[in-house]
């Protein structure tokens, strides 16, 4: 077995019906150049082979079509032992970085290219640069620096893709519903013909991300065309030689399976295209009504508290007692969302967790506990994240050096000029969706992302947590996030700002004291259901009750889809 591939280059295992589906798609005649884009131990590779055999190609002419690049030379040697027992050469896939090496136009992109989030790439700049040089389009100059690996591969590809030639990749999902992927979607839309997206319920693949299959073709031409996009959601386990007739003309659907059609001209790139798979017209409908606007307009998003370093900044009470830590340099931490079980911190709550709270240099904490504990973290031995490495003490974490604070281990200092926000929306959803109120102003921790309504409008804190408190709100958030494999909706910042909620600068005086009375019957409802709420913004929006029942089964598929992608696909 090939030794265990380093997080920092990304790679994920592919079953090989997926990979043959991919290259029966991709590759049509028996003479087309082929690029993998995530060699790995190559089941692409062999994949793309057998299809060019299929087609009518010779054996050696097959080998030397298909071409590529494996930077992890365990993973390459295994692709070649591989090769060699079949008696198979591909003088063309290289042991290399797939951006140092100057790959022909071909017919067909094909693969799984590495999933590796920012923070875990080296050489960023270098790639970034490199790629966006390639490419003659100026949208991908606000390709954010906090994209994925994978763009950059994909990109790189498209790049050596002749027109005509077909793109058949699986993806991280991330892109359609992030801000990079906002420049992403638009090279696409411009320069692609997008086929079909398919998305899957259930784990598929040995990966934290849920993955989406894309299917695409280069246009000879530039403009947006006409022809709709099939978004292919698959409830459950559907085999591959099943799902390829479904990505070429099928109109079907069946319980288990979901197909919208979406014109290309109405894939708005600023919108979350993750909508198409769940709920593309409820979520329209909500989101075009006049009376609804991005979160961003009414008041500024944040993550909670990034430490770069939870074990040392992050301490239990019973810890902080232990290591005798003096009271000035603590401060209460809402840590997660899944430590509150009602919508409000009140101000005497017992905290959970306290935050390690010191702005004084070492100098001025002499003889102080405090001060021994941050000798403590300096000696310690500390793993890096994503890297097979340690440093010895916290404070040489590349990370917590970028961050340029006053002392290696103030965070006081920052959170003093930005404040502790009073409304506090979960980052991560799980089954429950509960938006909370920081009435102890504890320091939101980095699984919840604070909102700050815009002083000008002087609304009272409880009508904006009603919006963010119904059940539209969740609807439109859901289906904005991106859904990981373990069952869990992940939101950032950036997509929270994107998702449409009730603009309540724009309700009349009547109407905003209705969401107010609302929240405030909930709060007082043992159960906190929030079915007051649901029915003042659906008077309030005029929604019919038809919306509003469908509204209710979009929200329970879409908790259900999260609980049903915890298991493995069947079969598998």
């Amino acid at each position: 077995m090939a030794d265990k591939i380093p997080r920092s280059l990304g790679s994920i295992y592919t079953p090989p019906d997926f990979a043959r589906l991919l290259a029966d798609w991709a590759i049509q005649e028996k003479r087309q150049k082929v690029l993998d884009v995530g060699v790995g131990e190559g089941v692409f590779a062999f994949a793309a082979y057998q299809r060019l055999i299929q087609l009518g190609a010779r054996s050696s002419a097959a080998q030397r079509q298909v071409h590529g690049a494996e930077i992890h030379r365990p993973a390459y040697e295994k692709f070649i032992e591989q090769a060699a027992r079949t008696k198979l050469s591909f003088p063309n896939i290289h042991c290399a970085d797939f951006f140092s090496i100057e790959f022909p136009q071909v017919d067909a992109v094909l693969g799984n290219p590495p999933y590796v989030r920012r923070m875990y790439i080296d050489g960023i700049e270098d790639i970034r640069n490199l790629v966006l040089n390639e490419q003659d389009s100026p949208h991908l100059q606000e390709v954010s620096r906090l994209a994925d690996l994978y763009v950059y591969f994909l990109l790189r590809a498209a790049s050596q893709l002749k027109e005509s030639g077909r793109l058949a990749v699986i993806t991280a999902d991330s892109w359609l519903n992030t801000q990079y992927g906002v420049a992403f979607k638009q090279f696409l839309r411009e320069n692609f013909k997008v086929e079909s997206l398919v998305s899957f319920d259930r784990q598929v693949f040995e990966a934290e991300v849920k993955p989406v299959l894309l299917f695409a073709t280069k246009k000879t031409y530039s403009g947006r065309g006409s022809q709709s996009v099939r978004f292919i959601r698959v409830k459950n386990g559907l085999p591959a030689g099943e799902l390829l007739q479904l990505v070429g003309n099928s109109r079907r659907a069946t319980p288990d399976l979901v197909v919208s059609h979406i014109r290309h001209r109405d894939l708005e790139v600023a919108r979350p295209w993750s909508w198409n798979f769940k709920a593309p017209d409820i979520c329209e409908e909500i989101a075009a009504h006049g009376l609804m606007t991005p979160l961003s307009k009414l008041g500024k998003t944040g993550i909670g508290i990034q430490t770069l370093a939870k074990e040392f900044f992050v301490l239990t009470p019973e810890q902080a007692r232990s290591f005798q830590i003096e009271p000035e340099y603590l401060t209460p931490l809402a840590q997660s969302p899944r430590y509150y079980n009602t919508p409000t911190i009140e101000i005497d709550s017992t905290p959970l967790f306290y935050l390690f709270y010191c702005s004084q240099s070492k100098t001025e904490l002499t003889r102080m506990h405090a001060l021994g504990y941050i000798e403590r973290g300096e000696n310690a031995v500390v793993p890096v994240r994503g890297k097979d490495k340690t440093v010895v003490g916290y404070h040489n974490k590349e990370r917590i050096q970028e961050a340029h604070r006053p002392h290696w281990y103030d965070l006081r200092s920052a959170l003093e000029r930005r404040g502790r926000a009073e409304i506090l929306i979960p980052r991560l959803i799980y089954q429950k969706f509960q938006v909370v109120r920081n009435q102890a102003r504890f320091v939101p921790g980095e699984l919840f992302i604070e909102f700050t309504p815009s002083n000008e409008h002087r609304i009272e804190t409880e009508v904006y947590l009603a919006a963010l408190t119904a059940s539209a709100t969740e609807v439109l958030l859901r289906a904005s996030a991106q859904l990981y494999g373990g069952g869990t909706y992940n939101l950032s910042p950036g997509q929270l700002g994107n998702t449409p909620v009730l603009d309540v600068t724009r309700l009349s005086e009547t109407q905003k004291e209705t969401l107010k009375q609302a929240y405030l019957n909930y709060l007082a409802d043992a159960r906190h259901d929030r079915e007051v709420i649901d029915r003042a913004v659906s008077s309030i929006l005029g929604l019919s009750h038809a919306t509003q029942n469908k509204l209710k089964e979009v929200l329970l598929d879409l908790i259900s889809l999260g609980l049903s992608s915890k298991s493995p696909c069947p079969g598998r």
